[in-house]
C-alpha cells in the first residue's frame, strides 16, 4: 500500500476527520482486525453479532500513526478518526477510489464451483508471465463484502496484474463487488445448486452470479461458457451495454477443449493448440482450467507460460487434496466446502485411485426448501461409484443415506468417525471426504492423520 496518505483518507471512505487529525502519514495496511493494527495502520471498525470493532478503536489509535475508521454513532473523541454512516460501506467505497490508481489487467472469477481452483490456476500461470511478485490474488475466503476491499487495498506500483475472487450467496452481491473492483476482465465458471436457498430456481443463480459483468471497465472483455445454457442471454444482454464478449467452450469459438480423457486433455486455444497433464483430481478440473485458459490468453499469458502454469498447479487446501492416513491409506481431502454438483464431481475423480473406496459425507448446507431432495437424490447417485463403505454425519446425511444400498454407517459427531476409522479403516482404501465447512470435516482429516 504505497500509494495511501491519511489525508487522503476522509475523502476517499465518503467521512469526515475527527478535530484532532495526523495528515500526511503513510498508511501501510488497512485491518479489521484490531490485532493486526501495529503501525501506520487504518482500522475499519465494525459491528460483528459477536463483537464491535468500536470497543478496540480507543487501544488502536493509542498508537500516534494509526487511524479508525467509525461509524458516526461512535461515542469517544479521539485523535485520527474518520467518522462515517456506514463503515463496512465506506471499506468499500474507499477500496474502489483506491483501485482507480492502478490502470493494470484485473481479473474477476465466480462461480458455483471451483472459482477458488480458477484462481489458483491462474495465478500459477500469471506468477510464470509476469513473476510473483508482480500477481495480486485474493487469499484464503477473502471474497465477500469485507474481504475482497481488503485484498484489493493491498494493491500496490510493483503489482502487474490482480486476480480478484468473489463469492455470493445473494443477488445483488456482485453487482456490489464487481462496481468497486471494475475489473478489465471477467467470467462466471459455471452456474449450478450451491447458495439454492437463497434462491428459487438455478435462473435466479444465474442472473446473481451474471452481475460480476456489471462493474467492467469500459475497454473491459467478458468471457462467457458458450456450452452455459445462460451463454445466448448473456452475450446478447451485454452486446447491447457495447461489453465485448470473448466466447470460449465450444468448436464454434476458437477457445475449447479437443480431448478430455482422466490423463490429459488436449484445448485449442487463439494461441494454438495445447495439451495439457494436470497433477490435480477429476476431470472438471479440467473443465476449470478452460475458464481459466480463456482468462489466461486475453491477460496476455504466453502458450508457454499457460501449460507450464497448469502443470505445475498442485491444488489446494482441502479441495482433493491427497494426504496420507495413520495406516497409509489414501485421503482425499475435500472438506473445505460442498455443493451437490461438487459432491458428484468428487466422487467421479477418485474412480481412478485405488479401491476400497470410502466416503465420509456430512451435511450439504444453504439448500433451503430444496435441502431434503437434494440429499436424497445423492444418496441414490452414490450407488453409481462403487462405495465400499459411507460414513454420514449430521442429519442431512443421514437422509441421504437411506437411499445408499450399500455398507454405511451414521455417527453422532466427527470424533465418533475419527474413532471407527483409526480401528477399522484398511491401509489400502481411499478416503473421500467431503462437506460443507460448517460441519468442520477438517477435524476429522486431522484425527486421521495425527495418529502416528
Amino acid at each position: 500500500m504505497a500509494l495511501l496518505n491519511s489525508g487522503q483518507l476522509p475523502q476517499m471512505a465518503g467521512g469526515r476527520e475527527g478535530p484532532i487529525y495526523a495528515n500526511n502519514v503513510t498508511i501501510t495496511d488497512v485491518v479489521i482486525d484490531s490485532r493486526k493494527a501495529i503501525k501506520n495502520c487504518l482500522f475499519v471498525a465494525l459491528k460483528g453479532e459477536h463483537t464491535d470493532g468500536h470497543d478496540y478503536v480507543a487501544k488502536v489509535v493509542a498508537e500516534p500513526t494509526n487511524f479508525a475508521l467509525v461509524n458516526s454513532d461512535f461515542q469517544l473523541d479521539l485523535p485520527n478518526l474518520i467518522r462515517v454512516d456506514d463503515s463496512s460501506l465506506a471499506l468499500g467505497l474507499l477500496a474502489a477510489n483506491y483501485r482507480k490508481q492502478f490502470n493494470i489487467p484485473v481479473a474477476a472469477i465466480t462461480g458455483s464451483n471451483g472459482k477458488t481452483t480458477v484462481k489458483e490456476m491462474l495465478r500459477s500461470i500469471c506468477e510464470r508471465e509476469f513473476s510473483k511478485e508482480m500477481i495480486l490474488a485474493t487469499t484464503g475466503n477473502l471474497n465477500n463484502h469485507l474481504g475482497m476491499p481488503l485484498t484489493l487495498l493491498q494493491l500496490s506500483k510493483e503489482h502487474k496484474v490482480a486476480i480478484i475472487e468473489m463469492g455470493m450467496n445473494h443477488s445483488g452481491e456482485l453487482t456490489y463487488l464487481s462496481n468497486i473492483a471494475k475489473p478489465t476482465l471477467a467470467a462466471v465458471n459455471n452456474v449450478m445448486f450451491a447458495h439454492a436457498g437463497h434462491f428459487t430456481s438455478i435462473r435466479d443463480i444465474a442472473n446473481a452470479k451474471f452481475e460480476i459483468f456489471t462493474g467492467l471497465t469500459n475497454n473491459g472483455l467478458a468471457c462467457i461458457d458458450k456450452s452455459s445454457e445462460f451463454a445466448t442471454e448473456w452475450q446478447q444482454a451485454l452486446v447491447k451495454r457495447n461489453i465485448p464478449v470473448f466466447m470460449f467452450g465450444s468448436p464454434h469459438t476458437n477457445c475449447y477443449i479437443k480431448e478430455l480423457n482422466e490423463q490429459y486433455a488436449t484445448y485449442i486455444t487463439p494461441l494454438g493448440e495445447l495439451t495439457i497433464t494436470l497433477k490435480v483430481l477429476g476431470r472438471h478440473n479440467y473443465i476449470n482450467a478452460l475458464t481459466v485458459i480463456a482468462l489466461a490468453v486475453n491477460m496476455g499469458c504466453s502458450l508457454d507460460s499457460i501449460k507450464l502454469g497448469l502443470e505445475e498447479y498442485t491444488g489446494y487446501k482441502g479441495r482433493l487434496e491427497r494426504k496420507t492416513a495413520f495406516n497409509g491409506a489414501l485421503i482425499i481431502d475435500d472438506s473445505y466446502n460442498a455443493n451437490p454438483d461438487s459432491v458428484k464431481a468428487a466422487l467421479e475423480a477418485i474412480q481412478v485411485l485405488a479401491k476400497p473406496y470410502w466416503f465420509i459425507f456430512a451435511d450439504l448446507k444453504e439448500l433451503g426448501e430444496f435441502e431434503l431432495d437434494f440429499h436424497a437424490k445423492l444418496g441414490k447417485e452414490m450407488n453409481q461409484y462403487s462405495l465400499a463403505k459411507l460414513l454420514t454425519v449430521g442429519d442431512l446425511a443421514k437422509h441421504a443415506a437411506r437411499y445408499f444400498e450399500g455398507d454405511k454407517i451414521h455417527f453422532a459427531n466427527n470424533q465418533d468417525i475419527v474413532q471407527y476409522c483409526l480401528a477399522n479403516l484398511p491401509e489400502n482404501a481411499t478416503v473421500l471426504i467431503k462437506g460443507s465447512q460448517s460441519m468442520h470435516l477438517s477435524e476429522v482429516v486431522q484425527g486421521i492423520i495425527s495418529q502416528g
